[in-house]
């Protein structure tokens, strides 16, 4: 552990970006590599959940052999205290500084969109808003995402329920019914293509290269035929081998597009499932699907699964489509089928087989299945109540098998009437196997650019606080940028004193990981930037001992997310957070975000000196406090150049006016700009919550606007 940083500057020199060395320290489980833990959900007869109960109470085998529990603990989070109502309008800085009675539970919002019929989607909106409000407590961790890769966002309740729901809101069903007269259903076509009309020898094992002829006599195959005959997609005075070929190519074509969807659907689920990796306790992963099949030649299947247990992460495969009848309304006729029988049969092929796959990684992985049921909220709900409430059971795990041969797990419970569920099992990798793993996953999906560190990857993908480096961050919206995007400063604020000196106290110096991910929540944009920062600092002092960076973004008009990552990358320290804020119409009458601030940087190269940006909107009551702002979008009429008048005013929260400037015309600076910069002193005011009230009114149009910046003044001068 090396010595910390002290007394930075705000003012600092960055480096220009390069690679970083990764230190991981991604555990394979809960706990140490040498003890297993396992989670267990028990109910009782009524399906009710179980509490109360002790290690005594279970029994645990390993491939069927009891093993001791050396670790035992109950998870039985209580309901939340109430607490006060959060302010109307939250603060514009964001931290990493959270409370204890702050910490929730980790859960993903996953909606396979991909799968889901247009007819579908009010539905699974609804249900989503139920969770939000029936399932989820304040504190509790969210990540919102769609297979289609739509949506990414991480967001902590309760404040965060309003982008949620605007998110559901935009949720779209992206499968549309193929309502040709050639159709097959899913099933079918996995049937034809891997499991039938491949003559021995000839086609190798199924799933791999079609054989060149065909074996009419197979079921499905055939079935598949007289439907075709029947609708007149095959001429029925062709040579039988004619309509086999079409209806074989027409079954690679629909599960071609099965497989790649599938694929799609456990990307989006493996990359929820890395960005939870490393947090303890069980973390709940909703699955709003069609569901897949259960296609074993899909590797990604049993690797996923896999990966889900060891990071104990339970998958809930809830299936969108509701109680089934027949074929979803479907009639005979419709299908082509020849026969009511072939119906039924069909119908329980598209809710048995059609998501067994899904079906399988929940029962896999110690989470459940809801399907051929109307009650999709209902479902979602009691997989939240499971994460409050079950056991974490330990075990060292005998020898005799190497760390990639599977073992079954199976907890059972003692008392009479209860029932557990739990993870099927596990390969036992250790730690630097799993980390190694993630890097290399992490390095394919990034392609050529630069690695990143797993850890600051996996924090930037989730929607947890780590505080190991406190961290404090702000958005500054500022002009129009071509293409109708904003440009906007993100100011990041850390505290020096977590993270090491490596240059001693007559030159300090750090070196620091920074990511930032700012993400439009209404179209899913993303914007990167990932930089490896050395900083340096001279002689100057911070009045808190908090270093600054800032980056500029360009960013579309509307709601926007920016997840930060800092990672020291001596100490292996990291802190991250979640900064909202609004980026505005470009083409509007407006200012930009109000900067306060009590620093003013020295004057360079004639220049006058001006406020210093930050994330801080706490000031000691000494000196001046400086406000700046800038005007956009004025216009003059008649030729005339704009004209806009402003007035600034320091409140107390209640209201009440302390100190404050009448309305006045902005004299356009040297380069057109419409700049204000004023000064209200400190000296003497009471400690508290205040307001600076900015107004601006153009003359020729009446047009006005107004921005209350809300900021607090210290109990002491420090």
């Amino acid at each position: 552990m090396g010595p910390r940083l002290a007394g930075w500057p705000a003012a600092l020199l960055l480096a220009a970006a390069a690679p970083s060395q990764d230190r991981r320290d991604v555990p394979t489980f809960s706990s140490q590599v040498d003890l297993v833990t396992v989670d267990a959900v028990v109910r009782d007869g009524r399906g009710e959940l179980v509490r109360g109960l002790t290690a005594d109470d279970f029994l645990l085998l390993e491939d069927g052999r009891p093993q001791p529990i050396a670790s035992f603990e109950a998870f039985d989070a209580p309901a939340p205290a109430a607490r006060p109502a959060p302010p109307a309008t939250a603060g514009p800085v964001a931290t990493n500084r959270r409370g204890a009675e702050d910490r929730g539970r980790p859960f993903v919002l996953l909606v396979d969109d991909m799968s889901l019929a247009p007819a579908r989607q009010e539905d699974v909106r609804r249900a989503i808003v139920r969770f939000l409000s029936d399932g989820l407590r304040d504190g509790d961790d969210v990540i919102f995402a769609t297979t289609s890769a739509d949506a990414w966002w991480s967001a902590r309740m309760s404040e965060g329920r309003e982008d949620l729901e605007a998110l559901a809101g935009r949720v779209r069903g992206r499968n549309l019914a193929d309502t040709g007269a050639d159709a097959i259903s899913e099933w079918e076509a996995f049937r034809i293509v891997h499991l039938e009309g491949i003559e021995a020898g000839r086609g190798g094992a199924p799933g791999g290269a079609p054989a060149a002829t065909f074996a009419p006599g197979s079921n499905m195959m055939e079935r598949v035929r007289q439907r075709y005959l029947q609708r007149g997609v095959c001429d029925p005075l062709q040579f039988p081998d004619a309509c086999y070929a079409m209806v074989r190519s027409r079954a690679q074509q629909v599960d071609a597009r099965r497989r790649n969807r599938t694929r799609d659907t456990l990307a989006a689920v493996d990359r929820a499932v890395f960005a939870l990796t490393g947090l303890r306790g069980r973390k709940s992963l909703l699955l709003l699907t069609e569901g897949f099949l259960n296609d074993s030649d899909l590797g990604l299947v049993q690797e996923v699964a896999s990966r889900c247990r060891e990071a104990n992460v339970a998958v809930y495969s809830l299936d969108v489509r509701g109680l089934m009848a027949g074929l979803g309304g479907m009639s005979a006729a419709d299908a082509g089928t020849p026969n009511a029988a072939e119906l039924a049969l069909m119908a329980t092929e598209q809710v048995e087989f059609q998501a067994a796959g899904s079906v399988g990684l929940a029962e896999d992985t110690g989470g459940f299945a809801l399907r051929n049921s109307n009650d999709l909220a209902g479902g979602a709900v009691r997989a939240a109540h499971e994460s409050r409430v079950y056991y974490l059971l330990g075990y060292t795990p005998p020898a005799g098998k190497g760390p990639r041969d599977w073992r079954r797990l199976e907890v059972k419970v003692k008392r009479a009437g209860l029932t557990v569920r739990a993870r099927k099992g596990y390969a036992l990798r250790n730690a630097a196997e799993i980390a190694a793993a993630d890097a290399a996953r992490l390095a394919a999906a990034r392609g050529s650019a630069a690695p990143l560190p797993v850890d600051v990857a996996r924090a930037a993908g989730n929607a947890g606080h780590p505080d190991a480096i406190p961290l404090r961050a702000m958005a500054y919206v500022l002009d129009e940028r071509p293409g109708g995007t904003v440009r906007t400063v993100i100011a990041l604020e850390a505290d020096t004193r977590r993270l090491a000196n490596l240059g001693g106290d007559a030159r300090a110096r750090a070196v620091v990981t920074l990511a930032i991910v700012a993400t439009h929540r209404d179209s899913g944009k993303t914007v990167h930037v990932t930089e490896r920062v050395e900083v340096e600092g001279g002689a100057e002092r911070d009045w808190e001992g908090w270093l600054v960076l800032g980056r500029e973004l360009e960013l579309p008009p509307g709601v926007n997310q920016a997840r930060v990552v800092v990672r020291d990358e001596f100490l292996d320290r990291l802190g991250a957070l979640t900064l909202r804020f609004v980026v505005p119409p470009p083409a509007t009458f407006r200012m930009s975000t109000p900067l306060l601030t009590n620093r003013l940087s020295g004057a360079k190269r004639g220049a006058p000196a001006g406020p210093v940006p930050g994330a801080r909107r706490e000031f000691p009551p000494r000196g001046p406090l400086y406000c700046q702002f800038q005007v956009f979008g004025a216009s003059g009429l008649g030729g005339r150049p704009a004209a806009v008048a402003a007035s600034v005013e320091l409140r107390r929260r209640d209201g009440t006016l302390v100190r404050g400037t009448t309305s006045s015309a902005i004299a356009p600076a040297e380069d057109g700009r419409l700049v204000r910069l004023v000064a209200f002193p400190l000296d003497g005011m009471a400690a508290g919550d205040y307001d600076m009230v900015v107004r601006i009114e153009e003359t020729a149009t009446g047009r006005t606007g107004e921005s209350v910046e809300p900021f607090r003044i210290t109990a002491r001068a420090r």
